[in-house]
């Protein structure tokens, strides 16, 4: 438990991220995190999928980075209004309301096509080039329950942007689910089976995030592990991993971030 001292250290570090956020024109402090990540790794790369964008920041940061001739998508259960935003081209900046859970690969280029008037082709010239997943549950108090959920959260965007077959190495010799956590429909909490796809045969389930593209996802750390299985998944599809915390990550906070680079 955090004592006194390390909470108000922790509130102090967090007001400074939030007045430097307010300084530079961006909707959150969490803008941070993503340029400390670009910086360490140039993660932003090409036209970039951004899966729980509220309430804009990383997009902002991504309108500054990426090429002129790229775009981005944003989606997020809540609406995330664009405009009056510093930084971002509304141009080529969309955003989407929409739960991630009922997103598969179709319907990601499907968005694509009517949102941002981009093919809807799944050829790798029509992938993104970044997939980032800042993607967080609402959080109860409960470190494993909490965890599961981010868990859920995060695996889903693994599969959207490697395919489902990604998930296949986490099966054991008995095709078993072999993952650290227990997940049930109902709970917020997604297995294998417990989440609707609809994605309809081997060669359209690639996912989003072309060859040689970047993925970043958010994971809170928790009892039953988490970390390892996303390794487990991510490792023999990218040239590289690193798991990083952000120096504006609130001291109490369990999130880390994979990186994971040069999708093979």
């Amino acid at each position: 438990r955090a004592t006194p001292a390390a909470r108000m250290a922790s509130r102090k570090l967090a007001d400074h991220y939030a007045k430097a956020a307010k300084t530079a024109g961006y909707a959150a402090r969490s803008a941070f995190k993503l340029l400390e990540m670009h910086e360490k790794f140039q993660v932003v790369k090409g036209t970039v999928l951004d899966l729980g964008c509220h309430p804009g920041a990383w997009l902002q940061v991504v309108s500054k980075l990426q090429p002129p001739d790229s775009f981005a998508l944003g989606v997020d259960l809540s609406a995330t209004d664009l405009s009056g935003l510093k930084h971002v081209d509304v141009k080529r900046t969309f955003t989407v309301q929409s739960d991630v859970f009922e997103l598969c690969e179709q319907s990601v280029a499907a968005l694509r096509h009517t949102a941002c008037d981009r093919p809807s082709s799944s050829n790798s010239s029509a992938g993104f080039g970044t997939v980032l997943s800042d993607l967080a549950p609402s959080t109860t108090g409960s470190k494993h329950t909490d965890a599961a959920a981010s868990y859920a959260l995060a695996e889903h965007a693994v599969r959207l942007a490697i395919g489902e077959g990604a998930l296949d190495v986490l099966d054991d010799e008995d095709g078993n689910d072999a993952r650290g956590f227990d997940y049930h429909e109902g709970t917020g909490d997604a297995k294998r089976g417990g989440v609707s796809h609809s994605i309809a045969s081997d060669d359209q389930q690639k996912g989003v995030l072309r060859v040689g593209g970047n993925l970043v996802v958010k994971l809170l750390e928790g009892p039953g592990g988490g970390r390892g299985d996303l390794q487990t998944i991510c490792k023999p599809h990218f040239a590289s991993l690193k798991w990083f915390r952000p120096k504006a990550t609130r001291n109490e906070s369990t999130e880390v971030f994979l990186v994971a680079r040069g999708r093979k």
